[in-house]
């Protein structure tokens, strides 16, 4: 019964630290996250709580999604509700009654194979070995933040978005109409409102290596062969135990 009861305590906890947003699950937290750091993700005293631990390199431009949706009541609470604990947090003029309210920006990785061949690259041995050495570590695969009317006005006018790495350790969101770049968002970790996070999946290599296979949402399983955790077959027993 005492089991039930934690178990119930646990989801009723988890429960008001996250909303649907577009049908997804986000959470919210007073961490400073950014769209595909890599960290620790745990529940603690009823709060989300993200640490980050790496930023792989982008050699190559990653393709993400961006949607635009209404603020809302209890977005606005939550969001205030963080201001308690943070000072510089973005302030968000919501009024119930205004017939125009402010809006909402989502950013979610599109390309899970580019990202996935990024990772798995050269030049991200150290990001690889992290990731293999713990198993424990997710990536921070969405966002929902908080933008002023001028950004959202280009993201309108524009038909592309990528994730960027032009500087070191430090990613943009390059927009692109028809074909050609037009302009930045650089994504300030005060206007984050909540976010996403997703698992690695682990698949082995030709060479019998284990490397990163997929990326999935949190709480969904990893498909085909691909493995939540790396596991290796235990050895066979010596030929004179048999």
């Amino acid at each position: 019964m005492l089991k039930k009861i934690v178990v119930l305590i646990i989801i009723i906890c988890s429960a008001c630290q996250t909303t649907k947003i577009k049908n997804d699950n986000y959470k919210f937290s007073s961490s400073v996250v950014e769209l595909g750091s890599i960290g620790t993700s745990k529940l603690s005293y009823n709060e989300n709580i993200f640490e980050p631990k790496g930023l792989p390199k982008l050699e190559n431009n990653i393709r993400v999604e961006i949607g635009v949706v209404p603020y809302n009541r209890k977005l606005n609470k939550i969001y205030k509700s963080k201001a308690k604990y943070n000072q510089n947090q973005t302030k968000v003029a919501f009024i119930d009654s205004l017939p125009i309210k402010p809006e909402l920006v989502t950013i979610k990785i599109l390309d899970i194979a580019g990202l996935v061949q990024e990772i798995n690259a050269d030049y991200n041995t150290n990001i690889l070995k992290l990731l293999t050495d713990t198993q424990n570590l997710k990536i921070i695969s969405s966002l929902a933040v908080s933008l002023p009317v001028e950004e959202i006005a280009k993201i309108r006018q524009s038909d592309a978005f990528y994730l960027t790495n032009n500087q070191y350790k430090k990613y943009t969101i390059a927009l692109f109409k028809g074909g050609k770049k037009t302009d930045i968002i650089d994504i300030n970790p005060e206007t984050i409102v909540a976010y996403q996070v997703s698992s690695f999946c682990w698949g082995k290599s030709m060479k019998g290596t284990w490397n990163v296979a997929d990326i999935v949402n949190e709480s969904n399983s990893c498909s085909g062969i691909t493995k939540r955790k790396i596991s290796e077959k235990k050895n066979n027993k010596d030929l004179f135990d048999m």
